[in-house]
């Protein structure tokens, strides 16, 4: 049986729940918003080499700056290879969030973004690295079904040639693709000319996938 328990930290509710994989950690920043707030989902994501910890902040309250490397904000860890976190997480209307990751039991550079949200929509965090250098990028989650393919959408770590069937393209370190479909698992996508196993996949689901020059890196469920 799942138990529920609530801590308060520092000004921060933190809601925590007996660990699922689909269950959602809600981090609520308890300062009153007065009317002008609201809640978005968030998927974290680690496609780097290290353990990760996730902080995210609203940038300011009442005119002063928040430091979201503090440990108030810190909203969970993820291990290297390890599937999506869900969490909720409120924002001041019309402010900024300040999202913050830093590696665990070794020396890397953090980083830190701001970024500006929309209200009721649903966003991945992904963090992944070039070289030992870690990055930090927020977009929409998306989704698109066909019944008898896979949708996917390819995140570049390097400059890579893609191919999904007959149709090829060129991604850039950062980049974003469009979702694209495929009915063969074993022989619909490469990348760098390489094939990309997609067997353990779901067909009519949509996914992730982050790509460098040695082919697939992580492979996540979207949304």
């Amino acid at each position: 049986m799942n138990t529920l328990k609530l801590i308060t930290l520092s000004g921060v509710l933190v809601l925590l729940v007996a660990c699922d994989s689909d269950e959602v950690i809600e981090k609520l920043e308890t300062a009153n918003f007065g009317s002008d707030f609201y809640k978005n989902d968030y998927q974290l994501l680690n496609a780097t080499d290290y353990e990760l910890d996730y902080h995210i902040a609203n940038v300011k309250l009442n005119g002063d700056e928040r430091d979201v490397a503090d440990q108030e904000y810190y909203i969970a860890t993820l291990v290297t290879g390890s599937q999506s976190q869900n969490i909720e997480h409120e924002s001041n209307a019309l402010r900024e969030l300040s999202v913050y990751v830093v590696a665990r039991n070794v020396y890397v550079p953090d980083i830190q973004n701001k970024v500006e949200v929309s209200k009721d929509k649903n966003y991945n965090l992904l963090a992944w690295q070039q070289g030992e250098q870690l990055k930090l990028n927020m977009f929409k989650q998306k989704r698109d079904y066909k019944a008898n393919a896979l949708a996917i959408r390819v995140f570049a770590t390097q400059t890579i040639d893609v191919k999904f069937n007959n149709k090829q393209f060129i991604l850039d370190a950062g980049e974003l693709s469009a979702f694209n479909f495929t009915e063969h698992c074993v022989d619909g996508l490469t990348v760098e000319g390489q094939k990309v196993d997609l067997c353990d996949l779901s067909f009519g689901r949509s996914y992730l996938l982050v790509a460098g020059k040695s082919g697939k890196q992580f492979i996540f469920n979207e949304g």
